[in-house]
């Protein structure tokens, strides 16, 4: 993983990965923050259509990350904020992603919210039998295109969180009912919240990812 980077003083450091995928490199924009000693866990954040990595900085989630021993690295997708003028041209969606997870440098855990559904989605389960061994866990956030994989859940063995707001009931309820039929999952609503809950309620939001990542650690030290 290559790039210029720097590092501000509250200890979130903003890099330039370079992605190779099908004959071309990708300077993708990331923000990432590291624990004190050796990290338990990669967690790579993704992002909705009216947001960036900027985000998961603002409400703290990258901070809390580091601190809790996990490395975070948080990403601006081709065409958005400090990625803007990346074009995938002829790149799937999913094979921009499997060339940018070999970048990070680990097998993360996926936070996938809304649009990034687009994503995550086509890279974990177009071979669901598979998805393990490309992700540690799945954290989807009222995905979009969950629709597209329906014979496709119960084939995956991932752990998965699936979080939504108790208000989303367009785009929440729908991918919440669709992503249940992951055989390995569990559902955590945020309260009073919409599309965006982790926005609207961060602190609920990690509180569970908290939980969810310990157990993760847990059945990982099995």
């Amino acid at each position: 993983m290559g790039g210029a980077k720097s590092k501000s003083t509250d200890g979130i450091e903003t890099k330039i990965i370079s992605v190779p995928v099908h004959g071309k490199t990708l300077k993708i924009f990331s923000r990432q923050t590291f624990p004190e000693g050796s990290a338990r866990l990669t967690v790579l954040l993704l992002h909705g259509q009216s947001f960036t990595s900027k985000n998961w900085e603002d409400i703290g989630t990258l901070r809390l990350l580091a601190s809790w021993g996990y490395r975070a690295v948080a990403v601006d997708l081709p065409g958005y904020g400090k990625s803007g003028e990346v074009s995938l041209g002829g790149v799937s969606n999913a094979a921009f992603l499997s060339a940018l997870v070999k970048e990070v440098g680990e097998r993360p855990v996926i936070i996938s919210p809304s649009m990034s559904g687009g994503f995550s989605l086509p890279y974990l389960f177009q071979n669901p039998r598979e998805s393990c061994k490309k992700a540690a866990a799945f954290i989807p956030v009222a995905p979009a295109m969950t629709e597209g994989f329906l014979e496709k859940y119960s084939q995956s063995p991932i752990p998965t969180l699936i979080v939504y707001g108790s208000r989303d009931e367009r785009r929440g309820f729908p991918s919440r009912d669709r992503l249940k039929r992951l055989p390995n999952s569990e559902v955590a609503t945020i309260p009073d919240a919409g599309h965006a809950c982790y926005m609207n309620q961060p602190e609920p939001f990690h509180n569970h990812l908290h939980d969810f990542l310990s157990k993760l650690q847990l059945r990982n030290l099995d």
